[in-house]
């Protein structure tokens, strides 16, 4: 069982106190995005023991077997999962992630081609799918997923002008092709038509009677304030807008639509870094990729919570790489927990204090509020006692 520290992002949505505050280290001023816990070789988190400290990916490449196990090595040969802590203080780029057929092929081609992981016009930075989910530990808010398309045409008939276009393929034609089409038709809008849309949009959130019209004009122009001119602020109409509470979570997998706006949580994904965007963002948009992978079937989210008083609940999503538990040994008393699963595993205390053990390290570690461990497969069942909360990835 090592101490982990994870690897830091600080793209410029990120809070610039909210991830210091949860890590219990004094802010810099600079935005702190995201922290990487996991095995990403773009951003692996540092494992440390008494002889030092090593690059995650390193260890698991150096001894496979002990970290990973067999079941996890056979199926994966890598951790396959990655953690993060996720602060946005502003929108994040409105976003849609490959299946896996499509990663894999994109990848390909584009080494075939020559790009640089490094080009900015890249698309695919590896060969896997993104299928990811959002546990908030404060209220968090998103776009996930499409409305359904009576409540997007609504939105649009209501607004007209340089929507009328995308109104009317919502309306009309193959009702399987209208949500691609009013989508492609929205892309097409020009920074001075989304701007129209906006002002018009500022208009009805002030006289529309209707409370989600009113929340999703609202949403337009709060988008379009930190984005001038882009064109994903008029696409957010196409969206579910979502507030999760502290203890809810929501799973995303291929092909559905998102964009996180404001909150603090974890993010739990397959171990990828392949983004494809839509809009609300200064980096490459690829249009044809980005309308390969999104899931116009699909519409409306699901949200998930801890019910109250369980001492341990565990989220599963329908992918084979992670899983999330969340264990509030208090609620047993003076009894020490054993977690769900083995494997390897990454812990974060989310809240007081708990004592992580294993059967190779009785005595345990105590880890406080912000802190994480990384337990091997080889240390078999980790069990834990405290007062608090911790979160545990883990591959089911």
């Amino acid at each position: 069982m090592y101490p982990l520290t994870g690897s830091r992002r600080s793209y410029d949505w990120g809070s610039t106190s909210s991830m210091s505050d949860f890590l219990g280290i004094e802010a810099d001023g600079a935005p702190f995005a995201e922290l990487w816990l996991g095995a990403h070789p773009t951003g692996p988190s540092t494992i440390h023991s008494p002889g030092g400290g090593e690059l995650l990916d390193r260890a698991i490449a150096t001894a496979p077997a002990t970290h990973l196990g067999q079941r996890v090595h056979s199926a994966f040969g890598r951790l396959p999962y990655l953690l993060k802590l996720l602060a946005p203080a502003r929108p994040l780029s409105l976003q849609v992630h490959p299946n896996p057929d499509m990663a894999r092929a994109g990848y390909d081609d584009e080494q075939h081609r020559g790009v640089p992981l490094t080009d900015p016009g890249r698309t695919f930075r590896d060969q896997h799918h993104k299928p990811e989910m959002v546990y908030a530990l404060t209220r968090f808010e998103g776009l996930v997923g499409f409305r359904a398309h009576t409540e997007a045409a609504s939105l649009l008939g209501s607004l007209n002008g340089p929507l009328k276009p995308a109104y009317e393929a919502l309306t009309s034609g193959p009702s399987a092709d209208r949500l691609q089409a009013a989508l492609q038709s929205l892309l097409g809008l020009s920074a001075t038509d989304v701007g129209q849309v906006v002002a018009t949009c500022r208009e009805q959130a002030d006289i529309v009677s209707d409370p989600a019209m009113r929340s999703a004009y609202k949403t337009v122009t709060e988008l379009a304030g930190f984005y001038p001119g882009d064109v994903g602020a008029v696409i957010s109409l196409l969206l579910n807008r979502v507030v999760l509470q502290a203890g809810q979570l929501v799973f995303l997998g291929a092909g559905v639509p998102h964009a996180y706006l404001s909150g603090f949580g974890l993010e739990l994904m397959a171990n990828s870094d392949n983004v494809l965007r839509l809009g609300l963002t200064a980096k490459h948009v690829d249009s044809d990729a980005m309308l390969e992978a999104l899931d116009f079937t699909s519409s409306g989210f699901n949200l998930e919570s801890v019910p109250n008083n369980a001492v341990t609940h565990v989220f599963t999503p329908p992918v084979p790489e992670f899983a999330l538990s969340i264990t509030h040994p208090g609620r047993a008393g003076d009894m020490s927990l054993t977690l769900p699963e083995d494997g390897p595993r990454i812990l974060v205390c989310l809240d007081g204090t708990v004592r992580v053990s294993t059967r190779t390290e009785p005595l345990g570690q105590v880890l406080k509020r912000g802190e994480s461990v990384y337990v091997p497969a080889a240390d078999g069942p980790a069990t834990v006692e405290g007062a608090g909360t911790v979160a545990q990835a883990f591959v089911p």
